[in-house]
Formats: C-alpha cells, structure tokens, sequence
C-alpha cells in the first residue's frame, strides 16, 4: 500500500526508531510500545513497517504474525473521533456531498481490528506471563470494535429518497459488516464449532419503542463491533425498499447466508416483509435450518419471528413439516446441562408450547391436530408460558429497574427498649442485603427517634453500626438544594440535622473513629443546608481527627490524589469546610470570628495523606482563600503548591481546574508553575489547562500594560517544551480572547492586534514543531480574529501542516445559527485568498488523506469571492481531491 510523505523532521524521526528497535522486533516491550502509536506518529510507523520489511524472514513466530496484526491495527479507522468532530448530523443537514457523507457513514460503524496489550492484561487479572511465546495469544489479545452506532434518527433516515445514494450506502456497509466477518474469522471468533460475532448482536434490526421492557431500551444500545453496522444495513435495505424494492432485493441477494450466521439473521428480518422474499424461499430456508437455529429464539431471533410472521403465507405442506418439527420438540442433547432427565420431557414440552403460541399471537390458524396437543399441553402444565407477543423471551439487553425499597415496616413493631439491639442485628456490611437495607431505611427515615434512643442508651459498640447507618441514609431529599431553595420536607428536617450535629459533638473518640465513614458523609450531604450554623461547625471540629486517623492509618496509594479524595472521610471533610466558608466582605476578616481560627488551625496541623487531600480540595478554590486570608493560605496552599513534588505533583491539576490568580499570587509561583507545564509525570490534559492559564495571564499583562508577571522567557520556554498539549491549549487561550463575544473592552481589531503580538514574539519558531495536532488547534484561530481573517491566516501559515479535517467545522467559517449552510467571515476577496491557502496548507493529498466535508462548498465559496482564484494551481488541486 502507499504511504504518506514524510518531512524531514520525520525522516529523521525514522531512523532513530530504526537504529533503536532494529534488534527488537521479537522483544514485547517494543510490541507492547508500537501499539501505543497514534495517527501523529506517521514516522514512528513508517520506520517500523520499512525495518520489519528488510527483516521479517528473520522474524520468528507468533511475533512476525504480531507484527502484521498491529500494522493492520495501525489502519483502523478513527470511528469514535470521527462521529464526535464531524457532527453527523449536522453535516448532512447542510447538504455534504454523497460520496464523502457515506464514506464517514460506514468509518463510524465499520468493524475494526481492536488490540489489546497482553501485558495490561496480566496487570488486570495477575496472569502469569508466558516466558517463550508459542501463539498470538501469548502476545496479543485479538478482537472486534467499532465505533459508536448510528441511528437512522442520527441520519434522518426516513427523509432520505434518493435512490442511487441508498443503494450505494447499503452496498458499503454491506462490504464493510463482510470484511468485519472476515476479520473475525482470521482472528478465531468464527469456527465451525462456534460463532461468537452471533452473540455480539441481540437484533440485527432496530427494535422499535413500543418493545421496550421496562427500564430497557434498543438491546444493542451498549454494543460495539457489529451490531452498529449489521443494524445501519438493515435500517437503510428498509429504507431503500420504500423506494425501489428491486433494488433492496438485490442488496439482499448479496448476502451470504450459507458461510455467515449474521447474514442469515439479517435475510430472516428482511423475510419478515413478503413483499421482498417469496413465500417459496422463505419455505426452503426453514429447511436449512439446524435444531440450534431452529429452537434457539434467544440466539435466533429472527428465525422465531419470521416463522410466526410468516405462518399464513407458507404452503399446507411447509407448515405440516414445521408443526411436526415442533410437536418432536427440541433434541435433548442441546437441552442445558443443569436441566434433570426427569426434568427434561417438562423443558421440551415448554419450549414447543412457548413456540406455537408465538405462531397464535400473529393471528396464524394452527391445524387442529397441533391445536389439540397445544391445548392439553398447556393444561398440563402447573404453569405454562405465557406468550403475548411475537417477540416475548428475545433478549432485550441492559435493563435499569428500580426496586421498592423496604419500608423498614417491621420495626414499628418491635419494643423501643429493644429497638437499637434488632437494628444492629439486621445492618451488615452488605447494603445490598435485604434486611441490611431494610433496617438502614427504617433508619433514615426515623431519625428522631433514633437520635433519642441513642441519647438514652449507653455507648456501645452496637452504636457504631446505627451511627453509621444513619449518617449515611439521614439526608436531605435534594443534596443540591441550600436554605433559600430547599423544600418544605427538608427544611422541616433541619432542626433534626442540628440536633445530630450537637450529638456528633458529644460522641467518644471510638464511636467517632469506628462510624466516620458514615458521618463525614453525612457533613457533605448537609454542608449546603447547615454551613450557617455554628452547630455544623462544631461537629466538624470534632469528627476532624478522626477523619484525618482513619485516612492516614487506611492510606491506599492505588488511585489518583483526586479519585482518593473525592469520597474519603479527609475529602468530605473539605468540600463541608469550603461550602460553610463564609462570604468575604469589604474591610472585613471573615475567618477572624470563632470558631474559625480553630478550624483553619486544625487544617494546618494536618499531616500525612489527609493533609495532602485536603490541600487538593483547597487549592482548587485558592484565589478565595488568598483574598480571605492571605497568610494562612499562602502557609499551607500556595507554598505547598509550589514546593510540590512526588504524590505531591498532583496538586497542580487542582491548580489547573480553579481561576487565574491574582498577579501578586500568581508571581510566586511563576517558574514552578512554568515546570509544571513540562512535567511529564503530569498527564498532557494538565499541563495543556496550566498553559491556558499562563497564556491568559501573559495576554492579561500586555493588555493592561504591566510588566509581565511569569515573564515572556518562561513562557516562550514552555510553548517551545511543552508538547503538543501545551501548545494547543495556549492556543485555546488566544481565540477565547479574540471571540466577538468576549466581554472584554478592546474592539475585535485591538483584541487581534494584542494576539499577533504576542504570537510574533513568544511563539517558537523551530518547524519541528509544526504536527498535527497544533495544525489542527491553529486552523480556526484565524476565523476568531473576524475582519483580520487574512492576516491572521498570513500569521499561522508558517506553523501550518496538513492534518485530520473532517468538516470545515474544523475552520470556525461555518455559520451556527443555519445548520452550517453559510460560509462567513470570508467575505472579501483578500479573504477568500486567505482561506485558499489555509485549505492548501491543511489538506493533505497523498492516499488516504482526509478530504473535509464541505470542500467543494468552499472552494465555490471562494470562486464566487474571488473568481480569478480558480486558475490558481492550489485552487485546482483542492478541486480534484474535493472530487474522490
């Protein structure tokens, strides 16, 4: 196949990667690290497709066969960014051409080759790893995926009349569901013993609404691999038979229903509808069918419905040969093994019944022999299936069903002297378990009584149990609500909050430690409703230690600082504090009233993992501590901040979620906010939200005219050092501010000329930086400068290097307000010049490049503008690429 063109950059990119895995073709962590690659690692991947080119004779098995899997892996399409970046429907709203609609149609739902590491895999399930590989298996975990599905509401499916385009549609996703099937064969999912693609789609049709179970919904909703392109097909055959039923025909025709189970399934749907297959050939496909396919209604959907559908239509001597096969009844060698032998004559009987009653429900005449055996079978049975319609016992997928919960009706009865013993009895550590949850209920809704009864007996292990129980189902009906917004039923129970608060305060240290759990989370269930009462406070400062012990003693280093703190007994402890804070006034020390400074010390006093938690919750509210209470903050926040390292480095990503700073602030942590940004042990999306706020606080500086407060050089070393990340989201900055809709004082043409400044001074130069992926952040920066569209395009045009554009969306020249029918902004014809080179530049025109959607509506776009441009040599390539 040909490959792309590679620039110098990298070419030598390639032979780095040469000499480095030149001798490591067999070695797993070189395998395990090729598959890593993305789409902007064009040399990484040429480099070793040429090496394993030259070498693969020396290549042993199953790692040459590995190499070939992940080369095949690196073609995948990028289904899911794709769907997200092209906006579907949108673009078909505004009119995209067919042949590039229907090739982004079948790349969102075409089944791809999806590899997965075997080593992440041993990580997960602590395998054992094979020393001396002997199968793919060994090294690679081989699968089908595929994007997200496509409804035909996603396309407007119904709306849709044109022939020729349905039938070419149908036709490519009928290749693309046949080289799926395919892959699955290579890969060992499709076997004469076994078909396991079969299992991956519950309906090879949309199942309409009105079958939706309770709680269910579409039973393919969740699924991925084939369902999204097997149901697509048939969704669009549908479509096209409404407008030429010979041409849907055809389509059907095509399938290969002898070598694929799927094909079958989908002629079974399409059987349904007898004006598409004649009765004759739906009787002759009846008799193909094995015991499993003809039984299994579960596995076999299709087969079941047509049959019931169908029943009418069929010859005298077709539906005598199938009432004979179901009064047989199903082998007893496909019965399931838990089924006993004695069982086994009751199972069939079943089975048989449950069939000939979904014949009956269409309105389908039985003979009267069948209906007199179905008639004595069902009062046979103790208890017969009951089958209201055609697809009763399919599978309708995921269901969310919500249960009654246990009114706890059981404890009024029970003696108040013996109350707390038979609760404690009941709660578990199971909240699933029924009487644990029936107990906690009766908690939760009784907390009055709870509160006395607790008040009058003495402290005993037992305590810990309802403590617990009753900070955790004790709660407001809506925990986003605050006193002004509350309902009558909350505000009603918050004298009994405070109530509780005033106990918490009275409990021992080993009741406190042994329920925090349930208590601290009970503090953020009523910090909205209580952060006014001196009350909650007071029982913050006494559940405090205890929060910090048991965080510090049960510290567990396996997530993120962020997942550990979210729902600890430190973290909720945190977010209560924050939402108590009071408001800060003019000339006023909020924190200077009791009990505050006996809060804040607490905070300080902190150590270990629970001061590093709570420091997380803090700093992403820092600007508000700063302004409230500059020295303590500045102590124990914005110095840690600075002086982060290790478990510690984290904290920068609370600092990247929060507000810019103020500049005497923001001046202290300069250069390590700076490093921060190229610290690789932060992911990119950190470091790519530190610069946003770096490069909002350059852009704030030049804009007030002051000297800069993390200093031009600083900022320059991270755009240079930063990574792609880094770059893209600076750039992100410099549009927020341009955008017409900035509240901001400066006209648009001042806001652009700060911009162009600062990108001329501060933006490296080195065109090794030039990738895709700043390509694609820089392509709809001119579009914000608005009447500077064209200097702002003679601006990026340098830094400027072809890249994945799916839609001219990608360019922000669409307007929003029609559905992207109109081009705007470029609108003279020094813009439309602009744009053509902007086009050129980000275009690619090797094979397999990305033609965007919307190109030749550009370009008549720019013809119309500025007509002399057709003539020119870019406006003409762009015009045969538009035409592929």
């Amino acid at each position: 196949m040909s490959r792309a063109k590679l620039s110098d950059v990298d070419s030598k990119i390639v032979q780095t990667t040469w000499v480095f895995a030149k001798d490591r073709l067999m070695d797993r962590e070189v395998l395990e690290w090729a598959l890593e690659f993305a789409d902007q690692h064009l040399a990484e991947r040429a480099a070793l497709r040429q090496l394993f080119d030259h070498h693969s004779e020396q290549v042993a098995e199953p790692y040459r066969q590995a190499w070939r899997w992940v080369f095949e892996f690196w073609d995948r399409p990028q289904a899911e960014t794709s769907y997200e970046r092209l906006l579907m429907k949108r673009d078909l709203k505004a009119g995209a051409s067919h042949a590039e609609t229907i090739r982004l149609i079948v790349m969102a739902v075409k089944p791809w080759l999806k590899i997965e590491s075997r080593g992440r895999l041993e990580a997960i399930y602590n395998e054992v790893r094979v020393k001396r590989p002997k199968s793919i298996d060994d090294l690679l975990r081989l699968s089908v995926s595929s994007g997200e599905r496509l409804t035909p509401e996603d396309l407007d499916l119904n709306s849709i009349k044109d022939r020729d385009f349905l039938f070419e549609l149908a036709n490519s996703l009928n290749s693309a569901l046949l080289s799926g099937l395919n892959l699955a064969a290579r890969i060992g999912q499709i076997s004469q013993r076994a078909d396991n693609t079969n299992w991956q789609v519950h309906r090879v049709y949309f199942v309409p609404p009105a079958q939706f179970p309770d709680g269910g919904g579409e039973p393919d909703r969740y699924h991925d691999g084939f369902a999204p392109s097997t149901k697509l097909l048939f969704a669009v055959l549908e479509q096209l038979a409404t407008v030429d039923r010979a041409a849907a025909q055809r389509v059907i025709a095509s399938w290969d229903i002898d070598r694929w189970t799927l094909y079958k399934r989908l002629w079974a749907a399409a059987a349904r509808n007898g004006e598409l297959l004649t009765s004759s050939a739906v009787e002759k496909f009846f008799q193909t069918l094995d015991d499993r396919e003809f039984w299994s209604a579960g596995s076999y959907p299709e087969f079941a419905e047509t049959r019931a559908l169908r029943w009418n239509s069929l010859s005298l001597t077709a539906r005598v040969a199938l009432e004979r096969r179901l009064l047989k009844g199903e082998p007893r060698r496909l019965l399931p093994k838990r089924i006993e032998p004695a069982e086994a004559t009751l199972y069939v009987t079943r089975r048989a019944v449950a069939e000939l009653q979904r014949i009956q429900v269409t309105g389908a005449i039985l003979s009267e022999k069948t209906q007199t055996w179905l008639n004595t079978a069902i009062a046979g049975l103790d208890n017969p299936p009951a089958v209201n319609s055609v697809t009763d016992g399919f599978n309708v997928g995921v269901r969310l069903v919500a249960g009654e919960r246990p009114s706890g009706q059981r404890f009024h009865n029970v003696p108040r002297a013996k109350l707390l013993e038979e609760l404690e009895k009941n709660l578990g550590d199971d909240s699933w378990d029924d009487r644990s949850r029936e107990a906690s209920d009766f908690i939760g809704h009784n907390p009055g009584l709870i509160l006395e009864l607790l008040a009058e007996s003495e402290t005993s292990t037992a305590q810990v149990k309802i403590w617990q129980s009753l900070g955790y189902y004790f709660r407001p009906t809506d925990l986003n609500a605050t006193a002004d917004s509350a309902t009558d039923e909350d505000r009603a129970k918050i004298p009994l909050a405070i109530r509780m608060c005033q106990a918490i305060v009275s409990l021992p240290q080993d009741t406190l430690h042994g329920a925090i759990d349930g208590l601290t989370s009970w503090m953020s269930f009523w910090e909205r409703l209580l952060k006014d009462s001196n009350h909650f406070l007071s029982a913050w400062l006494s559940l405090w230690p205890s929060a910090v012990m048991e965080v510090n003693e049960s510290q567990k280093i396996d997530k993120s600082l962020s997942d550990r703190s979210f729902a600890s007994p430190a973290g909720n402890m945190a977010r209560a504090f924050m939402a108590a804070c009071p408001q800060i006034l003019r000339n006023t020390k909020p924190f200077a009233v009791e009990p505050w400074p006996r809060v804040l010390q607490a905070i300080e006093e902190t150590v270990g993992e629970a001061r590093l938690q709570v420091q997380y919750q803090l700093i992403t509210n820092l600007g508000y501590f700063l302004a409230a209470e500059p020295a303590w903050a500045r102590r124990n926040l914005l110095m840690p901040l600075r002086d982060a390292e290790g478990e510690a480095i984290e904290l920068w990503k609370a600092f990247s979620q929060g507000h810019l700073l103020g500049r005497e602030f923001l001046g202290q942590i300069a250069s390590a906010l700076i490093k921060a940004t190229m610290n690789t042990n932060l992911s990119s999306d950190i470091r790519g939200n530190l610069a946003r706020l770096v490069t909002w606080s350059e852009i704030l500086d030049r804009r007030d005219g002051v000297a800069p407060t993390i200093g031009t050089n600083f900022v320059q070393q991270m755009f240079r050092m930063g990574g792609d990340q880094v770059r893209s989201q600076a750039l992100r900055a410099m549009k927020e501010y341009m955008k017409s809709g900035e509240k901001v004082s400066e006209q648009s043409a001042d806001r652009y000329a700060l911009i162009s400044s600062l990108f001329v001074e501060i933006w490296p130069k080195e065109l090794t930086l030039n990738t895709r992926r700043v390509s694609d952040a820089l392509a709809d920066l001119p579009a914000t400068a608005g009447a500077k569209f064209a200097d702002a395009v003679e601006l990026v045009t340098p830094y400027l290097t072809p890249f994945d554009c799916w839609s001219l969306w990608e360019y922000g020249v669409l307007a929003h307000d029609d559905n992207g029918k109109t081009i705007q902004i470029v609108r003279t014809a020094k813009d439309a010049y602009a744009f053509l080179v902007l086009l050129d530049k980000t275009i690619g025109g090797e094979d397999g490049a990305v033609i965007p959607n919307g190109l030749d509506k550009a370009l008549q776009h720019i013809s119309l503008t500025a007509p002399g441009l057709e003539k020119d040599v870019r406006y003409q390539r762009l015009l045969t690429l538009s035409r592929r």
